[in-house]
């Protein structure tokens, strides 16, 4: 599907994320928050953030995988960081630019929040998708 990234004029490019994303034509996919759970429900990495960033990002992976679509879909994400600070938004960053594309990267959010469903969990990231069909 295409897509396109647009940082528009008067609105500073961040290189981490695109001001505004548009899809043209085909489906628009919504994948519920992903968290540190592997397959079979257990936590990984419980109390260090970076640890659970991976298996996240592995989590979004294989569920884009199962639309058939790859990180460069993705066309928003929405992260929230259990205790927010600079140090737990440095290490969730640091992961999440080993998935997303730094040439068009996607429109993003990231939200501090007391705490998410299970009270090891740090982190959470929902995405949406453009996908062809």
């Amino acid at each position: 599907m295409p897509k396109k990234f647009v940082n528009p004029p008067g609105m500073k490019a961040l290189g981490m994320y695109t001001q505004v994303t548009v899809a043209q034509g085909g489906s628009i996919a919504f994948i519920s928050g992903q968290v540190s759970a592997d397959v079979n429900g257990k936590i990984v990495g419980a109390g260090d953030i970076e640890v659970q960033a991976v298996q996240v990002f592995e989590n979004l992976k294989l569920a884009l995988g199962g639309i058939g679509a790859t990180f460069d879909d993705v066309i928003k994400l929405t992260v929230f960081i259990v205790g927010f600070t600079q140090e737990r938004r440095k290490a969730v960053m640091d992961v999440r630019s080993r998935y997303i594309s730094t040439e068009n990267p996607p429109a993003a959010t990231m939200v501090g929040v007391d705490q998410l469903v299970e009270p090891e969990l740090l982190v959470e990231v929902e995405a949406v998708v453009a996908i062809d069909g």
